[in-house]
C-alpha cells in the first residue's frame, strides 16, 4: 500500500488466476441492462499461456461477429508467448459448449495511447482487442454430469434449443461504443451495471452511484459495487444500451477524517472508457462497429463527494501499484 499526501491508494487489476465456466443466456431485452439474460454479449474468457498450468480468469464483451473487446492486462503477461484463450459459449447441466483460440503474441491488439505520459498509466486505456472466427474456431463438448467429451450430435441433442448454441458462436445483441470528449470531470447521467460470470453462474451488479469521469486520467471511475477479481473486461453497460468502459482496476484510497483524525477507506473502481482514439485503434482493427458520442444530456455536475474523489485520483499516477 502506497501513502501519498493526505491520502493513500491501493490498485488491483482484476483478472485472476482460475477455471471457470460461462453459461450463454439469450437477450430478453436489448435496452435495459437489468437482468442476467440482457448479457448475452459477454463472455467468460480464460488465457492459458502454452507451457503453463495457471489459468487468467477474465470477461470480454463481443464487438462484432470476429471480435471481442477485453482488458489489456488480462492479456500482456499470458500472451507474451503462444497462448489460448477460451470461452464457454453455452452450459447445462449436462452439456457444455467450449471455443478454444490460439495466439501468437502479436495476436491480441493491446491499444498504446500516442501520449507517453498516459502510457505509464496501469488503468488508463486498459483495452486490448481479440480476434475469433467461428469458422476457425475449435469448438468443444462436454458432459458436464462426468466431465467428458461428446460428439456435437450429442450435445445438439442435449440442449433444450440449437439456436442458442448459434447465436452464442456468432454473437447476438452488439452494443454501440459509447465515445467520451469531455474536457472537465462530469458524471454520466444514466443508470449502470456489470455482469459478473463465475462458475456458470451470472450476478448482476448495479452501481448505487453515477460514473465520474476524469479527463486527465481518461477513465471512469465510481465506488465499489461488488466486483471482484476475475471479471476484468466485463462491459460497463447503461441503462439505454450502450458500452460505456470496460472494468480495469479497484482500489482504495482514503478520505481524511476530521472528527475521528483518521483516513475513511473508500472503494474505487477502475474503468476503462472510449474515445477518439480509441474508435480509431478499433477501427483500424475491426473495421466497421457502432458507436455513439455522448452529448450533453448524457451529463450532470459532481456532487462534493465525487470532486474529493476526482482530485484525489488525479494527483495519481495510476501505473504506481
Amino acid at each position: 500500500m502506497k501513502r501519498i499526501s493526505l491520502f493513500f491508494i491501493v490498485l488491483l487489476l482484476l483478472s485472476r488466476q482460475a477455471a471457470a465456466g460461462v453459461s450463454f443466456i439469450s437477450v430478453s431485452d436489448e435496452t435495459s441492462y437489468n437482468e442476467a439474460e440482457d448479457f448475452s454479449n459477454t463472455y467468460e474468457i480464460n488465457f492459458n499461456r502454452h507451457g503453463e498450468s495457471n489459468i487468467n480468469k477474465c470477461q470480454a464483451v463481443r464487438l462484432q461477429e470476429h471480435w471481442f473487446l477485453t482488458a489489456a492486462h488480462c492479456v500482456e503477461n499470458a500472451c507474451r508467448d503462444n497462448c489460448s484463450f477460451q470461452a464457454r459459449l453455452i452450459v447445462g447441466p449436462t452439456y457444455e459448449a467450449d471455443m478454444t483460440v490460439t495466439h501468437t503474441p502479436q495476436s491480441p491488439k493491446i491499444f498504446k495511447h500516442k501520449k507517453a505520459k498516459l502510457d505509464k498509466r496501469s488503468s488508463s486505456y486498459d483495452l486490448a482487442l481479440l480476434y475469433f472466427k467461428p469458422s476457425e474456431t475449435k469448438l468443444v463438448y462436454k458432459d458436464m454430469s462426468i466431465r467428458r467429451a461428446i460428439t456435437e450430435d450429442q450435445f445438439l441433442q442435449r440442449i433444450p434449443n440449437e439456436s442458442l448454441y448459434y447465436k452464442a458462436v456468432k454473437g447476438t445483441n452488439i452494443p454501440p461504443l459509447l465515445i467520451v470528449e469531455e474536457k472537465e470531470g462530469k458524471k454520466l447521467d444514466r443508470g449502470i451495471s456489470v455482469i459478473s460470470i463465475w462458475d456458470g453462474k451470472r450476478e448482476v451488479l448495479d452501481a448505487k452511484d453515477s460514473l465520474v469521469y476524469s479527463p486527465l486520467q481518461k477513465l471512469f471511475f465510481t465506488e465499489n459495487f461488488g466486483i471482484i477479481k476475475g471479471i476484468s473486461g466485463s462491459g460497463v453497460m447503461t441503462n439505454t444500451g450502450e458500452l460505456a468502459a470496460i472494468v480495469s482496476a479497484i482500489g482504495t484510497v482514503g478520505i481524511y477524517n476530521q472528527k475521528t483524525k483518521k483516513y475513511d477507506p473508500v472503494g474505487i473502481v477502475y474503468l476503462s472508457a472510449f474515445d477518439r482514439e480509441v474508435v480509431d485503434f478499433i477501427h483500424e482493427h475491426v473495421g466497421a462497429f457502432a458507436y455513439i458520442e455522448a452529448d450533453p444530456k448524457y451529463w450532470g455536475g459532481l456532487n462534493a463527494r465525487q470532486k474529493e474523489l476526482l482530485n484525489l485520483l488525479d494527483t495519481v499516477n495510476l501505473g504506481n501499484k
